[in-house]
């Protein structure tokens, strides 16, 4: 059967192939007639099921689409129906700036570490740990009496080489004496003035004094009075950390916008709320080859001297700012792949998802370059209950309204 329907609409498709290319249709229909009528069977054929099959099928159709229907409505209905409770605020122009972010260093503008030149006892400490000292305090001193005797010693045979010096010159003058005798005299009583200048020299390594001014540190190891201490022992550190520097690394790509002078900002895990300021003051001169980063110091204020020698911090360098542009929370900006979008509130409080190009990011905000405009109303929390066209509440909007009215029953009671 199947065989026969095909082999039908074959011949039909054939008899109306063959007829649209003759030249002569009336002659081709009068010589084909029998193969006319059977094409117009099956034409008539398919047209009167495709009717039945329409009006078999049309109640089916009708009730599908009137559901489908139904099911939008309802869910533009649940959306507008909705109300979502968001935090927003109105977008406003700010600063944005363009900063490098790394990991640097503290370092003190002076530091030394205090260590004896001599072999001694200690005699006296004369600071207490962790307090501010002056340039030229004495620190520490060890028992001086050997080189005080060796000191009177030398001081009395440079003042009888010097006796020697003067009567062998006078002689010498007067001509009663010989050059010889008196160049001897000269030369003893040279090599006694050096032995009085290297005396009082080790005498002064009995005391140690401040080179500069600022905090001394914790005494080392046996650094007490009575302990003998060997030669170049480390005893205490001094640190001068007012102001105090920072030293960290930037990747060599961005060379050209660093120049001294430019503002750094520092943050310690110590001072989370607290931000320390202060400016470049040198750059290497060569880029480190291993990691392909320029070394750069910067300096810091530290008046409340808060910060100390060898603490690890964040280090923001800002190399521009650009004024009056749109800069907004990053907590605004939502991501989906590689687009950025904010939910925007219309004057009818409704959130709809919008489209944005972000520009530079900083401590400020995230800079958006075009798809928001001054005073456009933007949502900062509550972006997970949002879908396009939902009713929202503005929670943080209430409560400065309920804020306000408590402040304004207050001023009327009184």
């Amino acid at each position: 059967m199947f065989k026969s329907l095909f082999r039908s609409i074959k011949n039909c498709f054939v008899f109306w192939s063959d007829l649209l290319k003759s030249n002569d249709k009336k002659a081709f229909w009068a010589n084909n007639s029998s193969k006319a009528l059977g094409s117009l069977v099956v034409l008539l054929s398919f047209a009167l099921g495709g009717v039945i099959l329409y009006n078999a099928l049309k109640p089916v159709v009708k009730g599908g689409c009137k559901i489908i229907l139904q099911s939008e409505n309802q869910k533009m209905m649940g959306v507008q129906d909705r109300v979502a409770g968001v935090e927003a605020i109105k977008v406003k122009l700010g600063t944005s700036r363009k900063e490098i972010k790394s990991i640097g260093i503290l370092k003190a503008n002076k530091e030394a570490v205090i260590k004896s030149e001599i072999s001694g006892k200690i005699k006296e400490v004369r600071f207490t740990e962790g307090s501010d000292v002056k340039k030229g305090d004495i620190l520490i001193k060890f028992e001086d009496d050997g080189q005080r005797a060796e000191l009177a010693k030398y001081e009395a045979e440079y003042a009888l080489r010097k006796n020697e010096f003067n009567m062998n010159r006078t002689l010498y003058q007067q001509k009663a004496g010989s050059q010889q005798k008196y160049k001897e005299s000269e030369a003893s009583m040279k090599v006694a003035e050096a032995n009085v200048a290297n005396a009082r020299f080790q005498l002064s390594r009995t005391v140690i004094k401040a080179p500069f001014d600022g905090k001394i540190g914790i005494l080392k190891g046996a650094t007490y009075p009575g302990n003998v201490i060997q030669p170049n022992t480390e005893l205490v550190y001094l640190v001068d950390n007012s102001p105090i520097n920072v030293e960290f690394l930037v990747p060599a790509k961005y060379i050209e916008d660093i120049s001294e002078g430019q503002a750094v900002e520092v943050v310690l895990e110590s001072f989370q709320n607290k931000v320390f300021s202060g400016a470049v003051i040198a750059k290497d001169v060569t880029v480190d080859t291993k990691n392909h980063s320029l070394l750069l110091k910067a300096v810091i204020s530290n008046e409340e001297e808060l910060l100390q020698h060898g603490m690890l911090c964040n280090v923001i360098l800002i190399t521009g700012e650009k004024s009056n542009v749109i800069v907004i929370p990053d907590d605004a900006l939502d991501r989906e792949g590689q687009i950025e979008f904010v939910w925007v509130v219309d004057d009818k409080y409704r959130a709809y998802r919008k489209r944005v190009i972000t520009g530079s990011k900083s401590e400020n905000g995230v800079e958006i370059v075009a798809g928001l405009q001054e005073g456009d109303r933007i949502v900062i929390s509550g972006q997970l209950r949002l879908s396009d066209g939902v009713q929202v509440k503005l929670l943080n909007e209430a409560t400065q309204s309920v804020l306000k009215d408590s402040k304004s029953n207050k001023q009327r009671g009184n």
